[in-house]
Parts: structure tokens; C-alpha cells; sequence
């Protein structure tokens, strides 16, 4: 009989060991680089919208495995499909690009409408990415073959045809967003993903298509993807698709570091993805200056001068044309122009002051949404009907009445194209009322209640196109603030102080 020799079990024992600790340290690290998907996984505090398959989703970051909410997009031919959408900082309002080379603005409970007929150039490629340029108020469009164009929000055209994508080999650019997500923006950056090299880039000029590197993601996100970054700058969210599942990440943009953030619900893929911007609204002071300001928090208030006016006129009333989004002004002068959103500057709506001249030194003004006609009454009783696109008086409606009211502000519900039914709200500043002016073109007042306040000529008067709530500006005392006003009752309730001295005032159709 052969003696066992125990060094004959040690070289075979030892080996055994060695491979048990290679084996758990490989679990180790393939848990450290490829997360449990069991594992639950958590994003930023972000609500944001998604487009998927022509549905318009509502989440928030810390948890997409179910949305808030979710609405079909109407108003499509059944041909096309949305691509991609964006909030646009001037307005508040949600924005989307077809496949048919047509803008769309879209509301939130899923009703499209499309701005001019189709822009050409048209979209050369199957995929595009649109982000608004928050200091110049236009669209950045950018496809999966390199084309860079930007559009008009209010035209919905071409307003040029920029450089191609360059400066990287094959770069697929599948998301891109601005930086300073703000009316009034003075400097933004235009950041780009390119799914080929996995990277994140700097768009540097912007119009000359020039990819600059940042960093690598780090990880794979999938053959297509959409991107945004909040106003405040401090959350950059990317929705990727991969093997039919999109997920969220968060993307460092001093880095180019994406990190997983949650996993969407497998109901379609996420083909888009937009952060809202801050609610806005404009006025203009009675040193011919055009004020932008977020209405709950106007402490950061941006002033750019009026340019455009004639010596020793000035601006009487603004508002909104809830036709196209953009802003029109009427002068002392009785004159009607377009405001530039991003600038101030004013242009000429017809070719001379109106034919029927203003009557008084206090004004509301605002576009009935129904007709699409822009509405104008006076502290003289002046009630007047224009067409925004001549700037012809297309009726003198009858004077306020009864009596002999004061009306020096005045408002319209339901501002959004389509719209089947509007009320007209005006405020008489020698009563401190608050009135419905029913019909419109009669003239008739009808007592809703008392403000609750003593104010003076001098103020601005609107309301929000989706939360249909009232706002104004008001003079008390020497003392300017913004309040609420409540359609039911009258009744003015302070939100906070306001700096200037205001004529006119309109708030962002997205409000």
C-alpha cells in the first residue's frame, strides 16, 4: 500500500482557493459596473414631459416607472408623427417638430396646433432634436445626418440654414440643449450628444455646427436619445433607448458622465423629452422700457429699451396673439406693432396710425381668442375692434356703459387658438371694480365685485391661457405690486412688490 503524502493535497487545495476568491471578486466588480436592475434607482426631483409614439407623458426623475400622466396628441394627420419637443422660454409654452417638417405648439392636454404650413428646407434625416435658444428666441433643429437649422417660433420657417454638424467623424447628434433656459437669457451654451462616439459636446459657434469635446458618457445609452437641462441649470436629463427599453439618466455637463437614473414603463420608446421653463410674463414702464419677469418671483427682472417708438411716444397696452404666440403693442400714438420677445424692438403692423384715432390716456388691450381680433377700450368709453395683421379698425363697438366708466385695463378668458368661448373682464380704476363687459360689442358692463384696493391708472391686466388665473399689476398708493384678481368675486390679493411703474402688462401663453 502506496503512504499518502499530504503535500499532495495542498498544491490542489490551493488552487481551489485562488479560484473561489477570483470568482467573487469578479462578482464584485460586475455588480459595481452593471447595476442590479432589481435595484431601485432614483433621479433627480424633475418633472418633465415625454414623447412617445404620439403621446405626450408626464413624469417626474426620482421615479419614471410610471407617469404622472399621459394624453394623446390630436390635431396630427395620421401620416405624421411627432419627432421632437421643447418648452419655449418666451412663452411657456410646449413645442414639437413633425416628421413632416412642421411646428406644432402643443398643449398640455395633448391639443396640437400647427404654426405656417410646413418649413423648407425640410428634415433631412429620420431623427431630429429641437432645443430653443433662449437669448434670441429662436428654434435649434439638428438631425441624425448633421443638418442645423433654425426656425421662428411665431412663422414656423426657416430662419436660416447653419453649418453642418463638423469637427467629429461620423458624429450622430441625437440630442441637444441650451443652457439658461430663461426669457431674457443674455448668454447661453448649446450642448449636443453624439451616440457613435458616446460623448457629450459643446456646439461652439452654434451656427457654425462645431463640436467641441467634453467627456465621455461612460456608459451605452442606446442608438437614439433626447436631451434637456432645467432653467436653473442644475439637472441635464437624457432619455436613451436601448434594446426597446428607454431609460432616464443624469448627465454632468463639466464631465460628459451620464449616470442612470430610473428605467421608463415598456409601453414605447421615449423619443423625446422636455424640462418647463419658468412661468414669464412682459410689461412696459413709463420710461418706455420692456420688462421680462417670472410673475411669481420678479425680483430677477430683465429691462431692455423699446426701440422703434417715435419721439415722445409710447407703449398704452401689450398682448399676446394667442394665434401665433407673438406680442403686439399698441402706442399712444394709435399705432400697432409686434414686439421682438427677445429684444424689445418694435415693428410697424400696417402703415400709419389706425383710422380711428385712440380717445383717452388709459387703455385695455387684448386679442379676443374666439376671432382672433384684438380688443381696445378706454377711460373714455372708446370700445374698438382691430385686425392684427393690417391694423385696419374693423368695427367701433358701442361706448362703455352704463354711465360714464373708467375702464383702463382689460382681459380675456381662454387664450389658446381654438378656443370656442371667451369672457371679457375689465377693471375701472375710478370705481375699483372689477367688470364683466357682456356683450363685448355693446358694451355693456355688468358688476362682478370690488377690488378691495384704491388703484390708479397706471396697471396691467391679463390672463393665464392654461390656469385661467388672473393677473395684474397695480398702482396703490405709490406702491406697485402684482396680485391675483378673482373673476368671481372682484377681489385683488397681493403676490409680491413690484419695481417700475408700469402702462401695459401680458403674461406667457404657457401660464
Amino acid at each position: 500500500m502506496k503512504n499518502l503524502n499530504l503535500r499532495d493535497f495542498r498544491l490542489p487545495k490551493m488552487l481551489l482557493i485562488l479560484f473561489l476568491l477570483g470568482a467573487m471578486s469578479s462578482c464584485k466588480k460586475d455588480r459595481n459596473n452593471n447595476p442590479d436592475p432589481e435595484q431601485p434607482l432614483s433621479g433627480p426631483d424633475q418633472e418633465f414631459y415625454a414623447l412617445s409614439n404620439n403621446n405626450l407623458l408626464k413624469f417626474n426623475a426620482k421615479d419614471v416607472s410610471k407617469s404622472i400622466s399621459s394624453v394623446s396628441i390630436s390635431g396630427l394627420p395620421a401620416s405624421e408623427k411627432m419627432l421632437s419637443i421643447d418648452f419655449r422660454p418666451a412663452t411657456g409654452e410646449l413645442y414639437g417638430v413633425s416628421n413632416a417638417s412642421k411646428l406644432y405648439v402643443i398643449r398640455l392636454n395633448g391639443s396640437a396646433r400647427a404654426i405656417g404650413t410646413g418649413f423648407s428646407p425640410s428634415i433631412n434625416g429620420t431623427t431630429a432634436s429641437i432645443d430653443f435658444n433662449p437669448t434670441v428666441d429662436r428654434i435649434r433643429l439638428i438631425s441624425n445626418t448633421g443638418q442645423n437649422l433654425r426656425l421662428h417660433p411665431e412663422t414656423g420657417m426657416v430662419a436660416a440654414s447653419d453649418g453642418n454638424i463638423n469637427g467629429v467623424s461620423n458624429a450622430i447628434v441625437s440630442g441637444a440643449a441650451y443652457t439658461n433656459n430663461k426669457a431674457g437669457a443674455s448668454s447661453t451654451t448649446l450642448f449636443d450628444i453624439d451616440i457613435t462616439s458616446k460623448k457629450l459636446y459643446k456646439q461652439d459657434p452654434p451656427n457654425d455646427g462645431k463640436l467641441i469635446e467634453i467627456g465621455s458618457l461612460g456608459l451605452e445609452i442606446g442608438s437614439s436619445s433626447s436631451f434637456d437641462i432645467s432653467p436653473d441649470n442644475t439637472k441635464a436629463l437624457v432619455a436613451g433607448t436601448m434594446n426597446g427599453t428607454s431609460s432616464i439618466y443624469s448627465i454632468n455637463l463639466e464631465t460628459g458622465k451620464a449616470t442612470l437614473a430610473g428605467r421608463f414603463p415598456a409601453s414605447g420608446p421615449i423619443e423625446g423629452i422636455a424640462i418647463p421653463t419658468d412661468p414669464v410674463a412682459y410689461a412696459t414702464d413709463n420710461a418706455n422700457n420692456f420688462l421680462i419677469f417670472n410673475p411669481m418671483s420678479p425680483a430677477a427682472l430683465v429691462s431692455k429699451p423699446i426701440t422703434g417708438l417715435a419721439s415722445l411716444e409710447s407703449i398704452v397696452g401689450i398682448d399676446f396673439r394667442p394665434a401665433n404666440g407673438q406680442i403686439y403693442a399698441l402706442s399712444s400714438s394709435s399705432r400697432l406693432y409686434t414686439v421682438n420677445a427677445a429684444t424689445g424692438a418694435l415693428t410697424p403692423v400696417g402703415s400709419g396710425t389706425l383710422t380711428t384715432l385712440l380717445l383717452g390716456n388709459s387703455f385695455g388691450f387684448d386679442f379676443n381668442p374666439t376671432v382672433d381680433r384684438i380688443r381696445i377700450v378706454s377711460n373714455t368709453g372708446q370700445n374698438l375692434r382691430l385686425h392684427p395683421e393690417t391694423g385696419a379698425v374693423v368695427f367701433i363697438d358701442g361706448i362703455l356703459k352704463p354711465g360714464s366708466p373708467s375702464i383702463s385695463a382689460a382681459a380675456y378668458t381662454n387664450n389658446f387658438l381654438g378656443a370656442t368661448e371667451t369672457t371679457l373682464f375689465d377693471i375701472d380704476h375710478t370705481t375699483d371694480k372689477l367688470y364683466k363687459q357682456t356683450p363685448p360689442n355693446e358694451g355693456t358692463l355688468i358688476e362682478i365685485g370690488s377690488l378691495g384696493i384704491n388703484v390708479e391708472s397706471t396697471n396691467g391686466f391679463d390672463i393665464g391661457s392654461t390656469s385661467g388665473i388672473a393677473y395684474a399689476i397695480l398702482s396703490v398708493g405709490g406702491s406697485n405690486k402684482i396680485y391675483t384678481i378673482n373673476l368671481s368675486t372682484g377681489a385683488a390679493s397681493a403676490i409680491s412688490d413690484f419695481p417700475k411703474t408700469i402702462t401695459a402688462m401680458t403674461v406667457g401663453l404657457g401660464l
